[in-house]
């Protein structure tokens, strides 16, 4: 599949998770409270359901993704969530703050066309779920206090998208 296709199905995926009720808040927390980023996670999702993993071997073209977005995207956010308190006393910043939540939304694509472009394995454990949460410890170390969070996340895109397995009734 071409790379653009590539991004542009993770891209449709991102949107579709993120928008699920809910996710918003637990997304956020893993991001401000244990450090994840989420376009790395939403990324490992979208590989584990196409049955893949990140290449370790691909170290450095994640670092240079990485690098992207704390150089990038991360100081758009600082930049959207400082003027917040601003706006509710200067109403007229409203349409700068809109602004730099567009600019940082287009990071963020950016930022996963990167991750999609990089190379993946095939997956190495027997479900979706199972290969995203091993994908994350081969990107980092998973505190024993955010496993919880991070796999309910990885759950609620995983198991309950509508191309998933079906559940079991009991």
């Amino acid at each position: 599949m071409p790379v653009d296709d590539l991004s542009d199905s993770l891209w449709a995926y991102a949107l579709e998770r993120y928008a699920r009720p809910g996710v918003e808040a637990e997304c956020l927390r893993l991001q401000d409270e244990h450090g994840w980023d989420i376009c790395e996670l939403l990324w490992v999702a979208w590989l584990s359901e196409r049955r893949l993993r990140p290449d370790p071997a691909a170290g450095q073209a994640l670092a240079a993704a990485r690098r992207w977005q704390h150089t990038m995207t991360v100081p758009l956010r600082s930049r959207r969530r400082g003027l917040k308190a601003e706006v509710s006393h200067h109403p007229r910043l409203e349409p700068l703050r809109q602004t730099l939540k567009q600019a940082e939304l287009q990071a963020e694509r950016e930022m996963l066309a990167r991750l999609a472009a990089l190379p993946a394995l095939a997956a190495t454990t027997d479900t979706a779920l199972e290969q995203a949460l091993e994908s994350c410890r081969t990107l980092r170390e998973i505190p024993p206090e955010a496993y919880p969070p991070l796999r309910h996340l990885l759950a609620r895109w995983i198991i309950d998208a509508p191309d998933a397995e079906p559940k079991a009734t009991c």
